[in-house]
């Protein structure tokens, strides 16, 4: 069900939370971290992986894939200055046959082939899909002194991952209409242009890294994490 999907990973980022150098670079369980996140979706989805990197470390992260996963049939695309520039370089990178994209970031290497399944079912019938987990958490709002001020409704709150699935023509489209603006993730260029997109339940864990103290959990978790 996957002959005509590809995925833009994206590892443009600057990481500046992760509190200096390249966390997408750094070996956990025995291999850097962004491919992990490559290789959870190898062999289906050979030769229709972009990955997306900032031009000045484009050759550490190709040495890598080839030290680490040679032979992989991977495509490089350039990073922009701002994420939706490195998702546009990373879709107009993709194969013509490609009519699903899945847009993955690099720092989360726990989502599956199962998932990505899934997602792509529903995002054939809706146009797009995105996993998910429900806000269990209370919200407060704070005003500028730091004060609660009021508490928030959880109700049909969710925290949202990645990979986000859509229609690859549908996404293109998406992204012209929102010109210059700036988004936090695709399903929000999605939702402005007015196309509909599904949440789906990721009841797995789907760790991204942000911060350096969550190397040691994440690290711990790819070593027992099933790849499928």
């Amino acid at each position: 069900m996957l002959d005509d999907t590809g995925m833009v990973i994206v590892a443009g980022g600057s990481a500046r939370r992760f509190g200096g150098g390249n966390k997408l670079l750094i070996e956990l369980a025995g291999m850097p971290l962004f491919l992990h996140t490559v290789r959870r979706f190898l062999p289906e989805l050979a030769g229709r992986i972009v990955v997306v990197v900032p031009r000045a470390e484009r050759e550490l992260f190709r040495a890598a894939a080839d030290r680490f996963l040679p032979g992989q049939r991977l495509i490089w695309a350039e990073g922009g200055a701002i994420r939706s520039e490195s998702v546009k370089n990373g879709l107009a990178a993709l194969p013509d046959g490609v009519t699903i994209a899945a847009i993955h970031d690099a720092a989360r290497p726990l989502a599956t082939l199962a998932l990505l399944e899934r997602l792509v079912e529903s995002a054939r019938t809706t146009g797009g899909a995105i996993p998910g987990k429900p806000v269990t958490d209370t919200l407060k709002r704070t005003d500028a002194t730091g004060l609660i001020c009021e508490t928030v409704s959880r109700s049909g709150l969710w925290r949202v991952e990645t990979p986000q699935v859509f229609r690859r023509a549908a996404l293109e489209e998406a992204y012209r209409r929102a010109g210059d603006r700036e988004f936090t993730d695709d399903a929000g260029v999605m939702e402005a242009a007015g196309f509909p997109v599904a949440m789906v339940h990721n009841e797995a864990e789907n760790l991204k890294l942000t911060y350096a103290g969550e190397t040691e959990l994440l690290a711990r978790l790819l070593e027992v994490e099933p790849r499928r």
